[in-house]
């Protein structure tokens, strides 16, 4: 890619020697296929797996960046990750997506001598080594949650989902050795899904397009428009922030490209009616502007949407507009009293119950198990239901109060240095075509830091993943630039 920075050893040369790789990963094919139907055709069904997942290790070890999409596909396209069968290991069951963690992780080992280099050199760096940080204290809220009560079955199955982050390293791999790939393949995976939400909002919801939960896949109460987010959504909105910023901090050749990319994207979150990411994606672009060099796109910019919403508003006032029910879903942002009253008033009641937890427990938190005492209200045949909230909007709370204190400050660190790592990169290739890409990264970083206040972003898989691919950019191009 033009204006890239590529350090380290050159990519190695096959030898003439070695068979073609197509005919070789054929016969490699051919040969899994047959062990494992053999297998399973003697009813030996956990045995059947092994030449598959076999398969799989050598074709992330081949190539690097498949092991992070595989599992950035596998939680956030348009099937939610728990919608398929679980597999049974032993008396243990685990999602497919989880066993797909692992063998990409198990995969690093077996990576190409120079990728694997860059990794060991990335993974020493202190990007990575505070995600051990907070992976460990992850890991440490099991026995706090056993210690306050819960089963050990209990809370390493509430905790297990945010293993996740350990994808911080596949995507080491995958944008060390070529990001443009990573590139064009996620963009791809956007316009996929944002087509298929356009399709479902126009088929209506007695069609699903998406295997997902039937809250996310339904007429919204107050406006009456079918709302879709699906399980991609949070890499639609990371993709948001870097289209946007393409546009505005990036080069002017291939400008219309990123325009439709942009496009694209901000239907899927307009078609989501998630406010907080409108208002994230808002505040991402005022913090990049801030650091980045070149403003007077992002003036421009802003002037323009500026009169056109002003515009748009004496429009909505005299017109059947303002009955719309997207426009009125957004209007009503500047409401504040009616979403203190609405949307609001939940996550206040989850937040008070959360902070008397927390300050009864301010160093190690509850642990993974214990319920926090906020619950969920239902009528069953005209019977009220309650039971135990499993989730907390206010993400950073949550991390708290599962993950300790440790936990949540090594978990803002790592989202600072993103930042960090970001801002140094726009003003060091000040002038360079891929300097956009810091803009990018704070623009995204900042979006789903502010949305995570709100709402469910730094827990479920779904936007662990994206995030952490974000984070793996800003590391590898830190390292970049220090080698430059």
């Amino acid at each position: 890619m033009p204006g890239e920075v590529y350090v380290g050893v050159p990519p190695r040369v096959p030898s003439a020697r070695k068979p073609p790789h197509a005919l070789a990963w054929v016969a490699l094919t051919l040969a899994a296929a047959a062990a494992a139907g053999a297998m399973l055709g003697r009813g030996e069904v956990s045995l059947g797996i092994l030449p598959v997942v076999a398969l799989l290790v050598v074709f992330f070890a081949g190539v690097p960046a498949a092991g992070f999409l595989a599992i950035l596909w596998s939680v956030g396209t348009f099937v939610d990750m728990l919608a398929p069968p679980e597999v049974t290991i032993s008396s243990l069951r685990f999602v497919p997506a989880e066993i797909l963690l692992w063998i990409a992780l198990g995969s690093l080992v077996f990576l190409p001598r120079d990728v694997r280099r860059r990794l060991r050199a990335l993974a020493r760096r202190r990007e990575s080594v505070v995600m051990a940080v907070f992976l460990a204290a992850v890991v440490a809220g099991v026995a706090v949650g056993v210690e306050n009560g819960a089963t050990l079955h209990t809370a390493v199955f509430d905790m297990r989902r945010m293993l996740f982050y350990a994808g911080f390293w596949l995507a080491l791999a995958a944008l060390a050795s070529g990001r443009e790939l990573v590139f064009k393949l996620v963009s791809a995976g956007v316009v996929v899904v944002v087509c298929l939400q356009i399709l479902q909002v126009i088929v209506g919801p007695s069609t699903p397009l998406f295997v997902i939960a039937p809250s996310d896949l339904a007429l919204t109460v107050e406006t009456g428009f079918l709302r879709v987010r699906p399980p991609g959504l949070t890499t639609i909105y990371v993709v948001a922030a870097f289209a946007l910023a393409r546009v505005l901090w990036g080069p002017a050749r291939h400008r219309l490209r990123g325009w439709a990319m942009a496009a694209v994207a901000v239907t899927g979150v307009v078609l989501s009616l998630n406010r907080n990411m409108l208002l994230g994606l808002a505040l991402g672009l005022c913090i990049a502007a801030l650091i980045a060099p070149q403003r007077h796109r992002f003036v421009v910019l802003i002037a323009t949407v500026g009169i056109a919403l002003s515009g748009f508003g004496l429009l909505a006032q005299s017109s059947s507009l303002a009955s719309n029910p997207v426009v009125s879903r957004f209007a009503s942002i500047t409401d504040y009293p009616r979403l203190k009253e609405q949307t609001l008033a939940d996550r206040y009641y989850e937040t008070g119950i959360a902070l008397q937890r927390i300050g009864a427990h301010p160093v190690g938190g509850l642990g993974w198990g214990p319920d926090y005492g906020a619950v969920l209200q239902s009528s069953d045949d005209g019977f009220l239901v309650t039971e135990p909230r499993s989730f907390l909007h206010n993400q950073y709370l949550w991390i708290w109060m599962r993950a300790g204190m440790i936990g949540l400050l090594a978990l803002i660190a790592v989202l600072a240095f993103g930042v960090w790592n970001g801002g140094r990169w726009c003003r060091a290739r000040h002038g360079k075509e891929d300097a956009w890409l810091g803009a990018g990264i704070v623009a995204s970083l900042v979006a789903v830091a502010a949305s995570s206040n709100v709402g469910i972003y730094l827990t479920p898989p779904d936007s662990t993943v994206p995030l952490v691919g974000v984070l793996a950019l800003a590391a590898v191009l830190r390292h970049d630039l220090a080698r430059s």
